[in-house]
């Protein structure tokens, strides 16, 4: 690959996140996507002094409600209407996996650039049904497989790597301080784009307060309600171009790998193996690792 064709990110925006059923309920997915799309466009153009030509918009969204949110908030962002939209849903991984096919087609020599990332409304989501039953989720693998959901799932790890409650408090009470002192700070000024009234992530500060007082969801176990994921509204987007074209972070190398359906909260550690020996490097050339904090 020419270092021309190599894909950089140039912009990046983000919404707070709101908790289901609170400041961001009324709106749907692409009305979530599209202030963040073109918050990210005008930052490109911002940055490289001109306009910036995109050729595709991809979201991560695996909630629904289906009919391809990424286009609808393509239109809604004011953008070309020629300029189309893909949605793509591998569940949690869904909105990096968007930016990975961004990625990879610029590598393939398109020149253009696109709009990535994803966008999630659980307070808008649709209700599942079969035969009139709704569902909370459909099945991650088939009959005979294992197939706990994300509770049980990190449970089961805790348990696994011998991981106690105190130590899932205590890194849940750092990172809520952590979050408290970026904001202080005016860290996420510019990466935000607050939305009906909310300028800020809801669910952050306070918790370090009751983390000890909170029962255990399984018996003899070490999660609590404070030390797992809340459910919540918000949508977050990329520019990615071809370093050619503009300055930027480059994206060296990504992977997506499968694993034991019994314990999918793994499943980073082996993607980050395969991305670092993809790029020729080893755990030691890495100055910093961002995980998903769904659970602590």
């Amino acid at each position: 690959m020419h270092l021309a064709e190599a894909p950089v990110v140039i912009a990046a925006r983000r919404t707070p996140i709101g908790t289901r059923g609170r400041a961001l309920a009324g709106l749907h997915v692409h009305e979530l996507a599209a202030p963040v799309l073109r918050a990210a466009l005008d930052d490109a153009e911002t940055a490289t002094g001109t306009p910036v030509e995109i050729a595709d918009v991809l979201l991560g969204n695996c909630m629904g409600p289906g009919g391809n949110p990424a286009r609808l908030a393509a239109l809604a962002a004011g953008l070309d209407p020629a300029i189309p939209g893909g949605t793509v849903d591998r569940q949690c991984g869904s909105g990096l996996a968007a930016i990975l096919d961004a990625a990879a087609a610029i590598r393939a020599g398109d020149g253009r650039a696109r709009l990535a990332g994803g966008a999630e409304s659980a307070s808008t989501a649709p209700v599942r049904s079969i035969d009139g039953v709704p569902y909370d989720r459909a099945p991650f693998a088939p009959a005979g497989f294992p197939d706990p959901d994300m509770v049980r799932a990190a449970e089961d790890l805790a348990a696994l790597d011998g991981i106690e409650r105190s130590r899932l408090d205590a890194q849940a009470a750092r990172s809520h301080a952590r979050a408290r002192a970026a904001y202080a700070e005016g860290r996420f000024a510019d990466e935000l784009v607050p939305l009906a009234g909310l300028d800020h992530d809801d669910a952050v500060g306070g918790a370090e307060r009751v983390l000890p007082r909170l029962p255990a969801l399984f018996p003899g176990g070490a999660l609590t309600a404070g030390t797992s994921t809340r459910i919540g509204d918000g949508a977050a987007a990329v520019v990615v171009a071809p370093a050619g074209t503009a300055r930027g972070l480059a994206l060296r190398a990504g992977a997506v790998v499968g694993g034991d359906p019994a314990l999918p909260g793994l499943g980073a550690a082996p993607a980050i193996l395969r991305a670092l020996s993809t790029a020729g490097h080893d755990v030691r050339a890495i100055a910093a690792f961002e995980l998903v904090e769904a659970f602590a």
